[in-house]
């Protein structure tokens, strides 16, 4: 009986392991994105202070940023730099996703570092006495 019983179960057991399945479709798309989300830094400066690398006046109330030199990749004249008004999505220390709009260069800020205006910094990182903030973006 005992020999009927394991070959009962071994065949129930094959059987399992053969069964057609179906996979679940893979949404790309989102999987891509938080692929390629780079980790940085946030900083902030005083916008208003000049023209930024772009030729774009800006005010410390907008959404904008600087991108780090390696990834801004300024040529000859910065003002024809494609990166130049393209948007950044930034995801916060604490989740919260915000757009916004490339003006600037930051020479001193590391690959995947952010230099943003300081209404910018408030919304994704919280107040200005922190200084800094750990960031994810992505180019849209």
């Amino acid at each position: 009986m005992n020999k009927i019983l394991n070959l009962v179960f071994i065949l129930i057991s094959l059987f399992a392991l053969v069964q057609h399945t179906e996979s679940l479709p893979l949404d790309l798309g989102r999987t891509t994105k938080n692929i390629l989300a780079i980790l940085g830094i946030a900083t902030f400066y005083d916008v208003e202070a000049g023209l930024g690398s772009c030729g774009i006046q800006s005010s410390a109330s907008e959404f904008v940023v600087a991108v780090n030199h390696e990834q801004m990749g300024n040529e000859v004249n910065p003002n024809n730099n494609p990166r130049c008004k393209q948007q950044v999505k930034i995801d916060g220390p604490k989740g919260k996703s915000v757009m916004a709009d490339i003006v600037d260069t930051c020479p001193g800020c590391n690959y995947g570092c952010l230099d943003m205006s300081t209404s910018l910094f408030q919304e994704v990182c919280g107040g200005l006495e922190l200084g800094i903030c750990k960031i994810k973006w992505t180019f849209v």
